[in-house]
């Protein structure tokens, strides 16, 4: 009877039958224990598996033991999990494949990987002889993979004399979670070569995040239409990758044709387009989103608001955002983290409000966070506000010395305001520090290849055309009455000098390489800049956009920019 509740998952009646045997005072011998063991272990409840163990006579077997070692482990007890499978191995028990599977999930479930452990357990694989189980193998591959030793995954994955979806699966996501997004995306490829294998809804979702990563567009819609031939375009998980996938690679419209085109929406779908619109700049499109959400089932979460508000500190949208800040609280119930912080006071500090940005940090329920001191020293150097900059600056580094991106704002921040014996002395901090200034970089996909740019970049083997290009935008640009802005060089040079510098910025480069390379009315010019475009890049890029009757789509560090006939989607508030 109790094998039987088992197999159909009626917890509750074997619970009852257990309550039976013990009123009538039955003794259950070790077949019967281990199957009740099971039926708790299979029901996750815990306290009655341990309960049960340790009632078991002292003859215990490998099923007991691998059925207490597997109950911790599915309960995210790890370091219970791996403090059983050591008694078991202290009193001469020998696990089998099933014990060994088990306490290596606990070992991928303990707080930051605990690799020692895993460790361990792979000498007991190798001494016993499991290296040969795949479900041994994949367990491995995924400890390594989770403590950041891909290259340790990789070794036991080629060494395997079988592999299944799961090993696939485990190298996918393992070089995703390593940021190696190509060898992730190679991996995908040769998935699809394997006729034993079936790419599942975690090998799509990984490749899907590994194309929003590289904001590789190409492979992404590719990857859409092998979804669409099997069906998996309306799994929930995979559309939310897509969705990502097109928010992350510039194409908003095509991320809200997928949300649309999914049956079910999950609160990972909602945020998912909520902070795709935001990372737009399209704020209200994103607010109009949340509005539906709330007329759903869906509960909004900490995620929720953290696009929401973002929606609002991309637009301006102080009052707006200032009432979803206290609705979170009062009418949702989920405490205000450091991220709904940050949000606020990028708000606040970048519409100028740096004084009641100043004060919302210092009011924070813990410890101001350093997301939190950089937002607002970001808005300090747009403001040219150097005091509350300096005093940002101040904690930024006694809370990390070495942070390099501070010593840039700083530096800029007095570049602005024309302090330039204190830009020396910041540049001097670094030198001394061994910090060097991130270089400019932006790049663009052409069939199938990257082309990177860094500024006055003259490496590529297109130069003289991407040149000459630019001499001829340069020229266009003046005739529509464009002037530099040389306040954007934040270098003590000549004016002529900061004039030639601006036309020499890495996104300049790579829009010209563009220009060249694709045809006139084809799709989008589509670059990545590794940093915050600067006003006079902005201003260039809106003036181009008419000029050659392109649309021109920027992502910098912050978020998109689409430019169209003249106009930015950000109205120019970035």
């Amino acid at each position: 009877m109790l094998q039987r509740c088992i197999q159909n998952g009626d917890h509750l009646t074997g619970r009852a039958h257990h309550c039976a045997i013990l009123k009538t005072g039955n003794c259950l011998d070790l077949f019967a224990h281990n199957v009740l063991l099971n039926l708790y272990v299979n029901g996750k409840s815990l306290t009655d598996a341990r309960k049960v163990f340790d009632e078991m006579p002292l003859c215990k077997d490998m099923v007991s033991w691998t059925g207490m070692v597997a109950c911790y482990a599915e309960n995210s007890c790890f370091l219970e999990s791996f403090q059983v499978f050591s008694d078991m191995r202290r009193i001469g028990f020998r696990p089998n494949h099933f014990t060994l599977a088990a306490v290596l999930k606990a070992c991928v479930g303990l707080e930051a990987f605990d690799l020692a452990k895993g460790t361990q357990v792979h000498c007991h694989v190798l001494k016993l002889g499991f290296l040969e189980d795949i479900f041994i193998t994949n367990a491995l591959m995924d400890v390594y993979a989770k403590c950041s030793l891909i290259e340790n995954s990789l070794t036991l994955f080629l060494g395997s004399s079988i592999t299944n979806d799961v090993s696939w699966n485990t190298m996918i996501v393992g070089f995703v979670h390593a940021g190696d997004f190509d060898s992730a995306l190679s991996f995908f490829k040769d998935t699809l070569e394997c006729h034993n294998v079936q790419p599942t809804e975690v090998t799509y979702s990984s490749a899907l995040c590994a194309c929003a990563s590289l904001a590789a567009l190409d492979p992404g819609t590719q990857i859409h239409c092998l979804t669409m031939k099997t069906t998996y375009d309306k799994n929930t998980v995979v559309g939310n990758a897509l969705i990502d996938m097109y928010a992350k690679c510039g194409s908003i419209k095509d991320a809200r044709l997928v949300f649309n085109g999914l049956t079910k929406n999950d609160e990972v779908s909602w945020n998912a387009m909520i902070s795709g619109y935001s990372m737009h700049g399209l704020g209200g499109e994103a607010l109009k989103v949340f509005d539906m959400m709330q007329e759903t089932d869906v509960r909004p979460n900490q995620m929720t608001f953290v696009g929401v508000l973002s929606a609002c500190s991309n637009g301006g949208l102080l009052s707006k955002g200032e009432a979803y800040f206290k609705s979170m609280i009062h009418d949702h119930g989920i405490e205000p983290c450091v991220e709904h912080y940050s949000c606020m006071v990028w708000l606040l500090g970048r519409l100028g409000h740096l004084d009641r940005a100043l004060k919302l940090i210092k009011e924070m329920p813990f410890e101001p966070s350093l997301m939190a001191w950089r937002a607002l020293l970001g808005a300090c150097v747009i403001h040219n506000d150097v005091e509350i900059g300096k005093l940002c600056a101040k904690h930024i580094l006694e809370i990390d010395p070495q942070d390099e991106s501070t010593h840039v704002l700083l530096s800029n921040m007095y570049a602005r305001t024309r302090r330039w014996a204190n830009v020396a002395t910041v540049r001097r901090s670094m030198k001394t520090k061994g910090l060097n200034k991130e270089p400019g970089l932006s790049w663009i996909e052409n069939q199938g290849t990257v082309h990177y740019f860094t500024v006055d970049d003259a490496s590529h083997p297109d130069k003289k055309m991407i040149y000459g290009m630019l001499e001829w935008l340069n020229m266009k640009t003046r005739q529509e009455s464009y002037s530099p802005d040389r306040n954007a060089v934040l270098r003590d040079i000549e004016d002529d000098q900061k004039e030639r510098h601006l036309w020499v910025h890495s996104e300049r480069l790579a829009l010209a390489f563009g220009l060249i390379k694709t045809p006139s009315g084809s799709s989008p010019i589509r670059i990545i800049k590794n940093l915050r475009i600067c006003a006079d890049c902005h201003a260039v890029m809106k003036l181009i956009s008419k000029i050659v009757k392109r649309d021109i789509i920027v992502r910098d560090m912050n978020r998109f920019h689409h430019f169209e006939n003249g106009l930015c989607s950000c109205g120019d508030y970035w």
